[in-house]
Parts: C-alpha cells; structure tokens; sequence
C-alpha cells in the first residue's frame, strides 16, 4: 500500500497542529488563576491549617464551657424497669409474678467551697484565651502569606533582571561577531562574550528555579493544588520608595516606649499570657475548695406496680446531705502546691513574654531603618551604574575603551538593579513586620 507524499505531509502538519492545540489548551490563560494578595490572604485565612486548628481550638472551650455552666445546674435521671420471675410449681403461690417499677431523681451540689463558680470562670477565660489565640494566628497567617508572596515578586523581579540582562549580553555578542568579521575587534573578545553569554544563561535558569520554587512555597501554604498554574500579580505593591515614605520610617524609632506600650495591648499573644496567669489563680481558688465542706440536696420520686398502669406502691423522698474528706491521703495539699507553682510559672512566663515583646519591636525597627538606608544606597548604586555602563559602551564603541571595561560595567549594572529589587522588597516586609510585633497588622 502506498500513500502519496502530499497526503503524508499532510497527515504530520494535521499532527503538528492537534499537538500545538492541546498544549495550547493544556496552559490555555483561562485556566491559569491570577491571585492578588488580598485574594492569596483571604484564601489563607479560609484553608490554612494553622486557622482552621485556632478555630477548632475555640469550638474545643466553647464545648467545656457550657459543661461548667451545666454544673451549676441539677442533675436529672430518669430510671424504669420490669421484671418478671417463675416460682416452682410444687411452691404455693401463683406460678409467675411481674415488677414494673419507675423513678426520678434530682440532685444538685449548692456548695463545694466554691470550686464550680471557680470552673466556671476558668472556661470562660478559656474561650477569651483561645479566641485571642486565634486572633494572634491570624495575624502571623497574614504576616506569613505576604511574606511569601512578596518573594515571589521578588524572585520575578530578578527573573526579569537576568532576562534583560541575557537579552543585552546577546545582542552584543551579534555586535561583536559582525564587528570581527569587519576586523574591527580580536576573536578574543568574541570568545569572552560567549563565556559572559553562557554564564548569564545559567544565572537565568537559576532565577526561573529559584522562582518557580517560591511560587510553590506560596501555593502549599494556601493549600492550593501544587499540579495547577497561578499567576500573582498585585498592582498595589509598589516596584520603588521613594524618599518622603523612607523618612517617614525613620521617625518611628524616636518613640521606642510609647509603640512598646501600645503593642502590650494590641499583641494578643502577651495578653494571653496576662491571661494565664489569671487562669493560674482560679485553678489555685479551684483546689481550696476541697478544704471546705460539699454540701449536696437530692430528690426521688419512685412508682411501682405488677403491670404497666397498675400502681401498688409508690412515694417521695427528699434531703440534704453534707461530706467532708477528713484525710484523702495528702490530695489536697497537693492540688494546691502544684496550682501554686503553676501561678508562678505563668508569671515568669508573661514576664518572659514582655521582654520577648520589646525584643522583637527593637529588632524590627533596626531592621526597618537597615532596610530605609539600603534603599537610599541601592538608588545611588543603579544611578551611578547606569551612567558608568554607558561610558563604558561608548568608550568601546569608539575603540577607546576595553570590553573587560564594558563587561565590568555591565555586570555592575546588573548587580545594582538586583540590589535595589531586593532592597525595595526588603523594605516592604520590613514595615509589615512592624506591624505585626506591635500587633497592628490585619
């Protein structure tokens, strides 16, 4: 069997273009996912695990809560039985009887030295201190995913940069070839813009590695499905800073006391811990109940009859009963001492907390000011370098200068743009994460 040339060369450009379609189809822009940072956070704060554990976490006291509530209340049973038993038959008496019998009983404990309202005040702070719990992990969930995407515009950024720059070294690498060919330069000087070529191409493949890893590090944060494409794209991310918003950042350090102050009553995590020690003293007022005497009412009401409906005997009772543990083996004393060496743990751990606090606030401000002077710095840099690399260009250009000169140049170039993306981003993260150690950021 033979098949025509045509028909064949038809058939693979039939192929060709089935294969462009589905690839194309295959990373169609309609099914890649643009993500601004207020849609990666809202997503984050929805499917993270660390938010849906906090929240968890509340339902959790929520649930002990109203069993410490219950507690105040009586306690209510409700009891029925039938039984039925054969007598011998050579016994007198008749051959069978039936028992139906039914009860309720009511009880409630009105003093136990105080321990249920203690329990029932611990709860509640509970639940106040889980949902400040939860409030604090949202605002690092929030720190965090900004964090994060803010790498990945900065790793695009610096992809750019290294696409640029492979983009100039190649043009002229074609500049220097004709001009060998025209005798106007050595081959020497085509061979090291080769090497210069090859060296930006592999710092290329670096910048789409260390880009595509980030953008991965974003996805797996936000639970999204790794296997799918998004893109992140945020206009209000500003690509510079300029000098009135870094003056501005320099002013927040010369109230060091005041902004400590205010984070002590915006950061939820020290407020949890004023919380814990709380907690410590009503578990302390807890265990001193067991001192005093529990003092209990209870009632009974119990029916009872041969059959159902049939009542032969049936009556009501009711009392007070009053126990005190003379000695329960040294129980009490010990709930006690270890409440008491609770309490202070908890206080050696809010002051802990207060001086991690300041800590914290101290070294976010040095680092807003770092991240303020680099800024400044990285803005003479890409000035000065843009002016030397086109000195030097020229100076080669004319034959008056050497291509070691323009390639250093260039490379400087390079640097001082790489410097200021991340000097730019630097900043950006520097001022969010001020806010979040003074507790402010949402």
């Amino acid at each position: 069997m033979f098949i025509h040339f045509s028909t064949m060369k038809h058939i693979q450009l039939l192929s060709l273009f089935l294969v462009f379609v589905f690839l194309y189809s295959e990373k169609s822009p309609s099914q890649t996912k643009t993500l601004s940072l207020n849609e990666a956070i809202s997503l984050a704060m929805q499917k993270n695990t660390s938010m849906i554990t906090s929240r968890n976490a509340v339902e959790s006291q929520e649930s002990f809560q109203r069993v410490a509530y219950g507690a105040l209340f009586p306690s209510l049973n409700a009891s029925g039985s039938w039984n039925r038993s054969q007598n011998n038959p050579a016994d007198p008496g008749p051959l069978a009887s039936n028992r139906v019998s039914a009860g309720l009983d009511a009880s409630i404990t009105f003093f136990d030295g105080f321990s249920n309202f203690a329990a029932l005040e611990r709860a509640q702070l509970n639940v106040k201190t889980s949902e400040l719990s939860r409030e604090r992990t949202e605002q690092q969930t929030i720190y965090q995913t900004i964090s994060l995407y803010l790498n990945v515009l900065r790793t695009e950024e610096l992809l750019n940069v290294r696409k640029d720059n492979l983009n100039r070294s190649n043009q002229q690498l074609k500049r220097i070839q004709e001009s060998q060919k025209l005798g106007g330069v050595a081959m020497a000087d085509v061979f090291r813009q080769q090497v210069i070529v090859s060296n930006d191409e592999l710092a290329l493949i670096q910048a789409q590695n260390d880009y595509d890893k980030t953008k991965l590090d974003l996805i797996t944060y936000l639970t999204l499905d790794p296997l799918s494409e998004y893109v992140f794209q945020d206009n209000t991310v500003p690509k510079d800073i300029d000098s009135t918003e870094v003056q501005n950042a320099k002013q927040q350090e010369q109230n060091l006391t005041m902004i400590s102050s205010q984070a002590m009553q915006n950061r939820f995590d020290f407020v949890t811990a004023q919380q814990s020690v709380t907690g410590a003293e009503l578990n302390v007022r807890y265990y001193k109940g067991d001192w005093w005497p529990s003092l209990r009412a209870s009632a009974s009401l119990d029916y009872g009859g041969p059959e159902f409906g049939t009542t032969t005997y049936g009556g009501m009772s009711w009392g007070i009963s009053a126990s005190y543990p003379i000695f329960n083996n040294f129980q009490r004393e010990n709930s006690i001492q270890q409440a008491a060496i609770d309490l202070r743990n908890a206080n050696e751990a809010l002051g802990l907390k207060e001086r991690q606090v300041k800590t914290e606030i101290k070294k976010a401000l040095l680092d807003l000011e770092a991240a303020s002077k680099s800024i400044e710095v990285s803005q003479t840099g890409v000035r000065s370098a843009i002016e030397d690399r086109r000195i030097a260009e020229e100076k080669y250009n004319l034959g008056a200068g050497t291509l070691l000169d323009k390639l250093v140049a260039d490379a400087n170039y390079t640097s001082a743009i790489s410097n200021k993306v991340n000097s730019v981003y630097n900043y950006i993260l520097a001022k969010k994460n001020l806010e979040f150690v003074l507790g402010t950021l949402k």
